[in-house]
């Protein structure tokens, strides 16, 4: 990578580097020894004193990112030790919606075939080396979840800069569920669930994260595989359609050190249908998956291209959440659906993010929140109860960001609207949460205030305990549907698992291609843009690389049975 100086600089990011302040830097030398060679005004501790630069170094590349002025930018480059710098990359959880369904077998254990290796391994290695390592690279875990407490090993917290990686929006939750859920004959059970599971929390409350703190969790991948050993596998549930070439030597470095990474193609096909995978699935040496539903069809959203590796179930998958609640002194306790609500302005698709709700506190009712008449002075310091909807048909629409900032402007500390129409559970709320495949950029994702969704009858109930003291926030444990490539990919990770246990000694790369070249051929004959290699199959892939395990001849297998090449979709 050669230097850069600083008019090419200027030249590759002419409106950004100035115009940003987090970066990612590269540095021609392994950090401890960089920061020798960096601008010692900005790099070094001067009388006890901070450095005026807080850098969070790499280990799997030379650099670190920082937050930089411009000024800062320029010394970086006149210091001769930095090769590149580029801005951080925004990545966002892909999935598509969330919605409640009842507690039955996930259709995808099935699918993928896993059941058929149970009676050999369910992720724990043959040899009494220990189980595989599962890290989820996502929004946390929740640690206690019924499910996941027996495996869940650790983690660390990206965002807080903590060893605690608790899901504070649930997506790595239903991630980690259809990975390692436990076998108990309660709920739901994952695809391989023996694995060790580790949360590596990157996606904040609202789902959002960058590049660098992948980077970074990548990094601590590498130093737990030097410190206990063991097999790693990465689900990265999470992406974006910007490629950065040192996150993608980032992966490389992973790869090299014996990771398999394994990441959603994107969820943005139905609204963009251009070939193009999201990042890091599109990177060399990832294992990039798609999604179908229970027929075997291609999702809609599921992103496609030549570097499409496979598929696995993504719609409508069942799994664990850690949902919003709202709890009052009274002894109820609500569900909640927490909004994430997009309006396209234009060309420009802006994400409007409520606060993760964590505040307590008394209520008032705010009927509709459509106008400031709507909010009485008693609400300033407490919790607005606003009912879903408008009243009257001809009057105008008012939507949950109009109610956020007319409750936010009387001075409400929190938002709790219910339905407006009758239903059982949260699912008539549920049709508010757009997809999440796309997002804006940061300046385009303002924060509103602490806001939840409640069923009308839990509405009613609530408004007819005006004395109660309410508390929203995180804790309900459940089980969910939802779809999206995020819920395809812990499949083929379980799928990687499952295989890895049974031949433990295999290399990385061998042990990815061996899922890739068992894939069970799905739509025209051949490898293909749609679907890829096909339908991960778990039973396929470890008889693969290990047939006698399974009573079988040690024969080499088919590398997929399917004539070479592709076809467009």
């Amino acid at each position: 990578m050669k230097r850069l100086t600083l008019v090419a600089l200027l030249i590759l990011f002419p409106a950004i580097v100035f115009g940003s302040t987090h970066y990612i830097i590269v540095t021609a030398h392994p950090f401890d020894e960089a920061v020798q060679r960096l601008p010692q005004q900005d790099f070094a501790a001067v009388a006890g004193k901070r450095a005026a630069v807080a850098a969070n170094p790499f280990r799997v590349i030379n650099g670190f990112d920082a937050e930089l002025t411009d000024d800062q930018v320029t010394r970086l480059i006149a210091s001769g030790e930095v090769e590149d710098i580029e801005p951080v990359i925004e990545r966002h959880a892909l999935d598509d919606t969330i919605v409640t369904g009842a507690q039955t077998t996930p259709w995808g254990i099935g699918a993928v075939k896993a059941a058929d290796v149970w009676p050999v391994s369910r992720g724990a290695a043959l040899n009494g080396t220990g189980p595989i390592h599962v890290a989820v690279i996502d929004t946390g875990i929740d640690k206690n979840a019924p499910e996941l407490e027996a495996v869940f090993k650790g983690g660390h917290n990206f965002i807080s800069g903590t060893d605690d990686p608790t899901d504070d929006f649930g997506h790595g939750t239903h991630v980690s569920g259809i990975i390692a859920a436990a076998d108990n004959g309660l709920g739901v059970v994952g695809v391989a669930p023996a694995v060790d599971l580790y949360g590596l929390k990157v996606l904040d409350s609202c789902g959002s994260g960058s590049n660098a703190n992948v980077m970074h969790a990548i990094d601590w991948i590498v130093a737990k595989k030097a410190a206990i050993g063991g097999n790693w596998v990465a689900n990265l549930s999470l992406g974006s359609d910007t490629p950065s070439v040192t996150e993608q030597n980032a992966f490389a470095a992973g790869i090299q050190a014996g990771i398999i990474f394994v990441a959603a193609a994107g969820n943005s096909y139905d609204t963009n249908p251009v070939d193009g995978l999201a990042y890091p699935a599109g990177y060399p040496g990832v294992l990039s998956v798609g999604a179908i539903d229970q027929t075997g069809q291609v999702a809609s959203f599921s992103q496609r291209g030549a570097d499409l590796k496979v598929v696995a179930p993504g719609v409508r998958v069942l799994s664990t959440i850690v949902a919003a609640s709202v709890n009052t002194n009274e002894g109820h306790s609500f569900l909640g659906v927490q909004p994430v609500v997009a309006d396209l302005l234009g060309n420009t698709l802006t994400t409007y993010c409520f606060a993760a709700p964590n505040i307590s506190g008394s209520f008032v009712s705010c009927g509709f929140g459509g106008s400031a008449s709507d909010f009485p002075a008693s609400v300033h310091g407490k919790i607005a109860l606003i009912q879903r909807g408008k009243a009257k048909d001809s009057d105008p629409d008012i939507t949950f960001k109009q109610k956020a900032q007319n409750a936010a402007t009387a001075g409400a500390v929190g938002v709790i609207v219910y339905d407006n129409r009758d239903a059982s559970a949260v699912d008539a709320l549920g049709n508010i949460l757009p997809s999440l495949g796309s997002y804006g950029s940061a300046s385009l994702v303002p924060t509103f205030l602490p806001f939840l969704g409640i069923t009308q009858a839990d509405g009613i109930a609530l408004k007819a305990t005006p004395n109660a003291t309410v508390t929203m926030g995180f804790g309900f444990e459940g089980f969910a549907n939802e779809s999206g490539t995020s819920m395809a990919t812990p499949h083929a990770v379980g799928v990687v698992a499952l295989a890895w246990s049974v031949a433990p000694n295999a290399a990385n790369t061998d042990v990815r291609d061996a899922v890739i070249n068992s894939a069970t051929d799905l739509g025209a004959p051949g490898v293909d843009s749609v679907y890829g290699h096909g339908l991960v199959s778990a039973i396929d892939a470890a008889k693969q690389l290990n047939p006698a395990a399974f009573g079988s001849p040690a024969t080499p297998q088919p590398a997929s049975g399917r004539a070479p090449g592709r076809r467009n979709p």
